[in-house]
Parts: structure tokens; C-alpha cells; sequence
């Protein structure tokens, strides 16, 4: 029979076991990029430190792998020039990527570019050229607006995925699931060698 002291000097001896021998956060990057896949983002690479020091966050490499699915879920009702270059084949195109010492959502970089209306619409009067080339003045103007919230969105994504990891570690180093991979591994019989008194 396990003491309370031999307990708690057990827990705190392997209070990091469940995160020392493996990638811990291989579900949680795995969810993050599954998630992020569902609304038109493509993660390649997570990048993260933690939890304690200057500098800790997380962020991503990542591209805009389906622009369409990316404006239902994000802007349903907004950006009708992007909508309209998507429809006519045309492409937008966002990317991220770790920048600087740390990794957080600020050590990033952004771009963002998209094809242009005038160039995959057919113009063949003065007055479609016209028409195709004031859409062309109102796209450029959603394209600086689509860059900003892409940043802004992303990198909350970014500060959700941390707080995530942070999550499952505080999960994963717990009282409870500390003392159940100690039982599961009958490192419990280890509770002699503490001393009652100590």
C-alpha cells in the first residue's frame, strides 16, 4: 500500500514522464493541421517552444490551399471581387512562414498576392475593358483588406494552437494521469525507497 508521501514523492520524481520519452503534442499538431485543412489552409510545418521562458509560442509554414472554402468560412458575405477572380479561374494566393529567433505569432511572415481581373476576363469591347477594370481597382483594394484579416486570423490560430499544447501538457504532467502511467507501469513498487519520515 502506496503512503500519501510515497505518493507525492512518486508523482513529483515522475512528474514528466508522459512528456520526456515522446512527441506529446504529435495529436494536437495533428488535429491543428486537420482542422486548418477543413477551412482552406494547408499546414506543412509547426513550429513551437514552452512553456516557461521569453519568447515561447507557437506559429506555422503554412499555404491557402482552397481560397473559396477559406471566404465561406471566414468572410461568407464579404469579398465579392476575390469571389468573382475565383469564379473566372483566376487564383489568391496567402503563405506563412517562421521568422526569427522565437515562435511565436509575431516571428512570422506573410504574403499575399492574387492573380489579376483583367487578365482572366475576356474583354472584347471598350466597355467590358471599362467594367473589368474598375472590378480590377475594387479587387486590389479587398486584396489589401483579405491580407490584413488573413494575418490577423492566422495568427490567432497560431496563439489558439499554443494554448492548446499548453493545455495538453498541463493534461499530461496532472496528479491524475502522472500516477496512472506510474501504476500502468507498476513503477508504484518503487514506493519503498522513500522514506516515510522524509
Amino acid at each position: 500500500m502506496v503512503t500519501s508521501s510515497q505518493r507525492t514523492a512518486l508523482l513529483e520524481k515522475y512528474r514528466y514522464i508522459n512528456v520526456e520519452h515522446y512527441q506529446w503534442w504529435d495529436c494536437v499538431y495533428s488535429d491543428f493541421k486537420e482542422d486548418m485543412k477543413a477551412v482552406g489552409v494547408d499546414v506543412h510545418r509547426i513550429y513551437f517552444s514552452g512553456f516557461y521562458s521569453q519568447g515561447d509560442g507557437a506559429c506555422f509554414a503554412g499555404k491557402l490551399d482552397n481560397a473559396l472554402v477559406y471566404l465561406d468560412h471566414h468572410h461568407k458575405d464579404q469579398y465579392p471581387m476575390i469571389r468573382k477572380l475565383l469564379e473566372a479561374g483566376g487564383g489568391v494566393y496567402a503563405s506563412c512562414d517562421h521568422w526569427g529567433r522565437y515562435y511565436h505569432e509575431n516571428c512570422t511572415q506573410f504574403w499575399v498576392d492574387a492573380d489579376t481581373l483583367t487578365g482572366v476576363i475576356e474583354q472584347p469591347t471598350e466597355f467590358h475593358e471599362a467594367i473589368v477594370e474598375q472590378w480590377q481597382e475594387l479587387l486590389v483594394r479587398e486584396m489589401d483588406s483579405f491580407e490584413t484579416d488573413v494575418t490577423e486570423q492566422w495568427r490567432t490560430c497560431m496563439q489558439e494552437l499554443y494554448c492548446k499544447l499548453e493545455a495538453e501538457y498541463d493534461h499530461l504532467t496532472s496528479d491524475d494521469v502522472v500516477w496512472g502511467t506510474i501504476t500502468a507501469n507498476e513503477l508504484d513498487t518503487d514506493a519503498e525507497d522513500f522514506d516515510e519520515a522524509a
